[in-house]
């Protein structure tokens, strides 16, 4: 009953964007074209990609090209057959535009005209994976953000052509905004159809009453502190990076009317400081909650920079996310990431699970799904939800998939004159059975290394029903590792040569490889964990592990550390 219920919203909605679009068709047609058209030089991205370099050609060919329209239009000319793991992309939204006006070179340009020749999106057929709210927005916004690059490539035709397609989008987009409420949607829609107004004029979209829009869809997002309901970084960054544009893009008289410009400054210097606080050593953020913490199409430090904020703090608590500074260290400890009503054989709960950085190294990180500029990391390949936390798991006769659900109890975080302190306690629900999970990390300020401890409970149920109790410590590719046998020692060492060791309380670790999808070029990697493995003897039992610095190297003092 559920998902035909679903199944009749979406025809719903399809329906009425449908009737949209024809309007949108007609109105085009019937309207005169602006007489003024300006090609502003913006551009969404604000990184820049060295055209000679091989990650680019490889990124390129390897990856664009070989994704759905590799295999959909360029090998079907070819009259080949190839089959490709990547199943589902949004191509239609133009995401991908930025990577390429960053390149800017032939290939890059020749790809472009590629892509969007087969796309058909200038064809007067409505098409639902289109014209979507969000793809019809996400296009609009790439666009006019990258139409010097579209310029040179010659992929939209004369000028005539790329206003009628602008100006197709802001009023399909304007009778759309109707049916769209507050939030991130509504944001982005408003925000396309400002960038647009840059080209087309005032005609069609005035520019202030715009910008009232998108101040409430802002402040509707963000509480008193600046934070995001939906805990995931990369979108709170999306929020600054719209803002930011807002403001450079806009004119002196726009934003003294209303004090629209004190507005958009108060939405910055309240994103800025939570963004400071989930970023680690690397400048990366956190990797949770859909965030993939190492790729966004925008660049964290460009904004913040970009942002002339007038609040430089750091939240060392934010969106449920706890922070440590300890020397060259930046620990970031997930203290909310509860669940409800989870279906699986077994569970790796992210609360209480933590990210680690050493200076600009990443040693620990999570190793979980994300949303990237073409969609979901799972289409490029499947990644169970891993944490640097507990596994937990029922004993073999007893698995089946399990309804689990977790409970936090109580997260503290404190500090005295030696040692930062975190911890945290839940309550594991797994249909009938209870299991009571306490975690405490202590980081002395020094910053030479984190204790850890896990203390495990059977409220309920008896010791045979419960699987092996794995804690997991997912370490980034670039970390070397060595183990030896009938030891209770792992020696880590950084791309930096700084030498690391990680001990268990007992001979109970061992290392297993895991696929890693690395979001800075969305390539497979392979990479270690470290799993100590109990199996259940008493009602309550504990595992302890310390990670401590061995020594330094001399390139280490000259590394930059991200604040």
């Amino acid at each position: 009953m559920g998902k035909f219920r679903v199944a009749i919203i979406n025809n719903l909605w399809n329906f009425i964007f449908h009737m949209a679009f024809l309007l949108t068709l007609l109105l085009n047609k019937a309207l005169k074209l602006p007489k003024d058209f300006e090609k502003l030089p913006l551009n969404l991205n604000t990184f820049e990609l060295d055209p000679s370099n091989s990650f680019v050609t490889e990124f390129l060919w390897d990856f664009l090209e070989g994704l759905e329209l590799r295999e959909k239009f360029y090998y079907k000319e070819l009259g080949e057959k190839k089959s490709y793991p990547v199943k589902e992309f949004s191509f239609h939204g133009f995401s991908w535009l930025a990577t390429l006006s960053s390149i800017n070179n032939k290939k890059a340009r020749d790809f472009t005209k590629m892509v969007i020749d087969k796309l058909g999106c200038f064809g007067n057929r409505y098409s639902a994976n289109s014209w979507q709210l969000d793809i019809a927005s996400s296009r609009l916004s790439a666009i006019c953000l990258n139409i010097r690059f579209l310029d040179l490539s010659k992929n939209l035709g004369d000028q005539k052509n790329i206003i009628l397609f602008i100006r197709f989008h802001v009023i399909y987009l304007t009778f759309c905004k109707l049916f769209c409420f507050k939030g991130l949607k509504s944001l982005r829609l408003h925000s396309s159809i400002f960038f647009a107004s840059l080209i087309l004029g005032d005609a069609y979209a005035k520019r202030h009453g715009i910008l009232k829009r998108i101040i409430k869809d802002a402040s509707f997002l963000l509480n008193k502190n600046g934070e995001i309901k939906s805990r995931n970084a990369a979108e709170l960054l999306e929020i600054l990076f719209l803002v930011n544009r807002l403001i450079r893009f806009s004119s002196t008289a726009e934003l003294s009317r209303g004090k629209v410009d004190a507005e958009l400054k108060r939405i910055q210097n309240k994103v800025a400081p939570v963004l400071r606080g989930l970023r680690l050593g690397s400048g990366r953020l956190v990797r949770a909650c859909g965030s993939g913490g190492e790729t966004t199409q925008w660049n964290l430090d460009k904004e913040l920079f970009d942002a002339k904020l007038s609040d430089f703090s750091i939240r060392k608590r934010a969106m449920g996310f706890h922070r440590v500074s300890a020397g060259r260290l930046r620990l970031i400890f997930d203290g909310k990431s509860a669940l409800d009503s989870v279906q699986s054989n077994e569970l790796s709960c992210p609360a209480f699970s933590f990210e680690l950085s050493s200076g600009q190294r990443t040693i620990f990180q999570n190793n979980v799904p994300f949303k990237f500029f073409l969609g979901d990391s799972d289409g490029i390949a499947r990644s169970p939800k891993q944490y640097n936390s507990v596994q937990y798991s029922l004993a073999r006769r007893f698995r089946k998939a399990s309804k689990w659900s977790v409970k936090i109890v109580r997260v503290k975080d404190y500090r005295d004159h030696e040692n930062h302190y975190l911890e945290g306690e839940k309550v594991i629900n797994i249909d009938q059975l209870n299991l009571s999970h306490w975690r405490k990390l202590i980081i002395p300020s020094s910053g030479n290394g984190v204790i850890g401890r896990d203390l495990i409970s059977i409220d309920s149920g008896k010791m045979a029903e419960y699987g092996p109790i794995n804690v997991q410590f997912f370490l980034h590719p670039s970390v070397d590792v060595w183990k030896t046998n009938e030891s209770n020692y792992f020696l880590l060492q950084l791309k930096n040569k700084e030498l690391w060791n990680f001990e268990t309380d007992m001979n109970n670790g061992f290392l297993e490889n895991y696929n890693y999808l690395d979001p800075t070029d969305l390539q497979e990697r392979i990479g270690y964990k470290i799993v100590l493995q109990r199996r259940l003897t008493t009602q309550t039992f504990s595992i302890d592990w310390r990670l401590f610095i061995q020594s330094h190297s001399t390139r280490i003092t000259r590394e930059k550390i991200n604040f």
